[in-house]
């Protein structure tokens, strides 16, 4: 070695092996810690996972021996269908019902507007349109009554609205004044004749 080459300390190729060999070290690092990151994040997952697969699992054992209530041949099913000798008396039926659920719950009824009615051997789809007006309280009443009396009675479609209160009532309130448009539909059943 001259006596330059020693003075400088190391050469070029000496530095060259020195900043590959740190930069390998850092990759065999980041390799090594590479698994331990990975396992951390999907950890903390898993255990969320075991957590929520408890309370799935709890759920299916509580409710393994409870049945929900079903039909049986004991049940009277002809009160679930409007009744009639034909479409049309059970279309005129579910009209005095409707305005009799309406009447007991505070509802005017406005107008009441038969649909078409579908019939399929003894089975007829029913449908029928009621706009009556009332109170917010009143209206409530009014669906609940329809929703879970019997015949069954669906409402198919609804549109609300509030009148615009006039000169004497000023002081009523938009909730007091509403008018309601409901679509309704029932089923009634009829043996087929012969």
């Amino acid at each position: 070695m001259s006596g330059q080459a020693a003075k400088s300390g190391m050469s070029r190729r000496g530095v060259l092996g020195l900043v590959i060999l740190f930069a390998a070290t850092v990759a065999m690092f980041g390799l090594a810690v590479l698994p331990y990151a990975w396992y951390a994040s999907v950890n903390a997952q898993l255990a969320e996972s075991r957590v929520d697969m408890g309370f799935i699992e709890a759920k299916f054992k509580s409710a393994k021996d409870v049945r929900p209530a079903g039909l049986t041949a004991s049940d009277n099913l002809e009160l679930m269908f409007a009744t009639g000798a034909t479409s049309g008396t059970g279309l005129a039926g579910l009209q005095t019902l409707v305005a009799k659920l309406a009447e007991e719950n505070g509802m005017v009824i406005e107008r009441t507007q038969p649909l078409q009615t579908e019939n399929t051997g003894g089975l007829a789809v029913l449908r029928m349109e009621v706009e009556a007006s009332g109170s917010l309280d009143s209206l409530r009443g009014y669906l609940l009554a329809i929703e879970a009396g019997q015949p069954l009675i669906f409402i198919n479609q609804a549109k609300i609205t509030a009148q615009d209160a006039g000169a004497e009532d000023a002081a009523a309130l938009p909730s007091e004044k509403l008018t309601v448009a409901l679509q309704l539909e029932t089923y009634g059943w009829w043996e087929a004749e012969p």
